[in-house]
């Protein structure tokens, strides 16, 4: 399993300020990655570029 951690400059769309984490990993062959706003904690993830529910994530990691 790889990851990487970035700050993006894009900005919540929860709170509207910027300071957002991204954490990009490889689960399963899969790209997946998490966006946290440092601001207002509002929480996103992503399966290969699509937003998805942390259930798909959880089964996909437990699946793999």
């Amino acid at each position: 399993m790889m990851w990487e951690m970035e700050s993006n400059a894009g900005n919540c769309p929860s709170c509207t300020r910027g300071d957002l984490i991204t954490i990009v990993i490889e689960v399963a062959g899969r790209d997946l990655s998490f966006t946290t706003c440092h601001f207002c904690e509002a929480k996103w993830w992503y399966q290969d570029g699509e937003l998805v529910s942390l259930t798909s994530i959880l089964d996909l990691v437990a699946a793999g």
